[in-house]
C-alpha cells in the first residue's frame, strides 16, 4: 500500500513544477489524521506526555491566527524514533513521543511548555498557510523502510527536489517566526529557550531538514545543521525585538502619539502579519480620520462608540472611546474631507485584513462596524456590530455600539428603531455593570426622548463610575 501511494505521489511532484508543490492540495489516506491514527497508535489520554501536550496545544490554538476550514487538532503519536511533528491537509498536527520528549527534556517545566508550544505554534503555521509541502517530501514514505532499488531512485529524484527548492526552507523559516510569536501570544517564555537553549534548536534544525530523507544522521557541528539553528535563532531575535515594538506601539496609541504608533506598527508588520497588529494599524488612521472629521464637522458629540485596540499580541481591552456626532451634510474644507475619505478607507482596509487573518476576531469586526457609522454607512455597521455580537456575546462595546448604529440607521429609513437600540444599550450595562460609554449613551437617549429623570439618573452614575470624565465636557442634549 505504502509503495502504491508514493508512487502517486511521485508522479504528482514530477507533474507539477516545484514552486507550485505547496499550492496543491494533498490526497490520498495519508493526508488525513485517521490514517496516522490507525498506522501508529496514539499515546494515552491519561499519558502525562499527551496531556501536557495538548494543554499547550490549545493554549496556542487560542493564540494563533485562524482561517476558515477543518478546526486544527492535536494526534500524538506513540512513536519514539526520530521526533517529527507535520501538519496534514485535514487540520491534523501530529507530534510523536521522541518530539515530546526532546522538549520535555529541559531543564525547567516552563522552558519545556515553551518549547512544546513552539514546536505547535511552527506546525499551526504550516496550517494557517497551507504549507502541506511536507506530505510530499515526508508522508510519502518512510526512508528506513524503502529497500525496493526503484522505490531507492525514486526517493532520490524526491531528495534532489527537496533540495532544488529554496521555497521550502523559505516556508520553514516563516513557519519559525509564526512559531515563535504564536508562543509568546499564549504566554509562553520563548525568550528563554531563544537565549539559553542552543542545543534544542540545534535537535530542531535536524528534525526539520529536506536532507532527513537521506537517512543521514547529522551532529551538531554539520554545516547545513549549524547554519540552520543559527538562522533559526537570529530570525527569532529579530521577531522578539519586534514584539518589544509592537508594545510600544500601543503605548503611542493610548498616548495619541498616532505617527508614531503608525511607525512602530508598520515596522511589527514587516515581521509578522500578525492580525492585531493590522487591527491596530487600522486604529490609527481611524484616529486620523476622526480628526479630520471634527475639523470640517465640529459640533458638540453626543454619542459615543468604543474602539477595541489590542494591547498586547493576545489581549483585548478597550482603552480609547471616541465621541461621535450625528453625521450631517454640508460644505467642508475639499482638504479635510478628502484626508478623511483616505484614512477611513485605509483604516477599513486593516481592519478587514485583520478579520480575515482570524475569521473568530471580534474586535477587528467592531472596529469596522465604527469605520462605516464615521462614513455614514449605518446598516453596515449594524452588521458589523452584529457580527463581533456572535463572534463574542459579551461584548459589551459591540452592543453599545450598534445601539448608536441603530438610532443612527433609524433616522436615515424614517423608522422607530429605539427599542432595538435601548436593548442593546442595557444588555451593555449587563455585561459590564456601569460601563461609562453605555451610562453616557443612555443618559442621551432618555433625554431625546423627553425623559429627564431617567436621564438625570445614568449621569448621576456615570459621575461616580467616573468622576472628571471626558463626558462631563459634552452637552447631552440637542441635535
Amino acid at each position: 500500500m505504502r509503495s502504491a501511494i508514493f508512487t502517486a505521489v511521485i508522479a504528482l511532484i514530477l507533474v507539477y513544477p516545484t514552486n507550485v508543490i505547496a499550492q496543491v492540495l494533498p490526497r490520498g489516506p495519508q493526508s488525513g489524521g485517521e490514517y496516522w491514527r490507525m498506522e501508529f497508535s496514539e499515546l494515552s489520554h491519561d499519558d502525562k506526555r499527551s496531556i501536557i501536550a495538548h494543554e499547550v496545544f490549545d493554549e496556542v490554538l487560542s493564540a494563533a491566527d485562524k482561517k476558515p476550514g477543518p478546526t486544527p487538532q492535536l494526534v500524538t503519536l506513540d512513536e519514539e524514533g526520530f521526533p517529527w511533528a507535520r501538519s496534514l491537509a485535514d487540520g491534523t498536527i501530529l507530534l510523536t513521543r521522541g518530539a515530546i520528549d526532546i522538549c520535555l527534556s529541559a531543564s525547567t517545566v516552563d522552558e519545556a511548555k515553551a518549547r512544546l508550544a513552539f514546536v505547535i505554534g511552527h506546525e499551526l503555521s504550516h496550517q494557517i498557510n497551507g504549507d502541506f509541502w511536507h506530505f510530499f517530501f515526508y508522508q510519502g514514505v518512510r526512508p528506513e523502510t524503502v529497500t525496493d532499488p526503484e522505490a531507492k531512485r525514486t526517493l532520490d529524484e524526491v531528495v534532489k527536489i527537496a533540495r532544488q527548492t529554496d521555497s521550502v526552507i523559505t516556508k520553514e523559516m516563516r513557519a519559525d517566526q509564526y512559531g515563535v510569536i504564536y508562543a509568546s501570544q499564549a504566554g509562553y517564555p520563548v525568550r528563554k529557550i531563544v537565549d539559553n537553549d542552543i542545543d534544542f534548536f540545534t535537535q530542531w534544525a535536524k528534525a526539520t531538514s529536506p536532507a532527513l530523507l537521506e537517512g543521514v544522521e547529522y551532529s551538531s557541528t554539520h554545516p547545513g545543521i549549524k547554519e540552520r539553528s543559527a538562522a533559526i535563532r537570529l530570525a527569532l531575535e529579530r521577531v522578539m525585538e519586534k514584539i518589544e515594538i509592537f508594545d510600544k506601539g500601543v503605548r503611542a496609541f493610548k498616548k495619541a502619539g498616532y505617527s508614531v504608533a503608525k511607525y512602530y506598527f508598520e515596522s511589527f508588520l514587516s515581521v509578522y502579519q500578525s492580525r492585531e497588529a493590522f487591527n491596530n494599524l487600522g486604529l490609527v488612521y481611524y484616529m486620523m480620520a476622526l480628526d479630520e472629521y471634527f475639523t470640517f464637522s465640529p459640533e458638540s458629540p453626543h454619542i459615543a462608540l468604543s474602539i477595541i485596540i489590542d494591547p498586547s499580541t493576545r489581549a483585548r481591552k478597550t482603552v480609547g472611546k471616541s465621541p461621535f456626532n450625528k453625521l450631517t451634510s454640508r460644505l467642508n474644507p475639499e482638504d479635510h474631507k478628502i484626508r478623511f475619505l483616505r484614512y477611513a478607507q485605509t483604516a477599513e482596509g486593516y481592519f478587514s485584513e485583520a478579520a480575515r487573518r482570524d475569521h473568530t476576531y471580534s474586535a477587528a469586526r467592531n472596529n469596522l462596524g465604527c469605520v462605516y457609522f464615521l462614513k455614514g454607512e449605518s446598516s453596515s455597521a449594524v452588521g458589523e456590530f452584529g457580527r463581533a455580537i456572535s463572534l463574542d456575546p459579551k461584548s459589551h462595546e459591540a452592543y453599545n455600539n450598534r445601539a448608536v448604529a441603530y438610532l443612527e440607521m433609524g433616522n436615515g429609513l424614517g423608522v422607530d428603531l429605539s427599542g432595538k437600540a435601548l436593548a442593546d444599550l442595557e444588555k451593555s450595562l449587563e455585561l459590564k455593570k456601569e460601563y461609562p460609554d453605555a451610562l453616557y449613551n443612555l443618559a442621551y437617549f432618555h433625554k431625546k426622548r423627553n425623559e429627564p429623570e431617567k436621564s438625570g439618573e445614568y449621569m448621576d452614575r456615570l459621575k461616580s463610575v467616573a468622576p472628571g470624565s471626558r463626558f462631563f465636557t459634552l452637552e447631552t442634549g440637542g441635535d
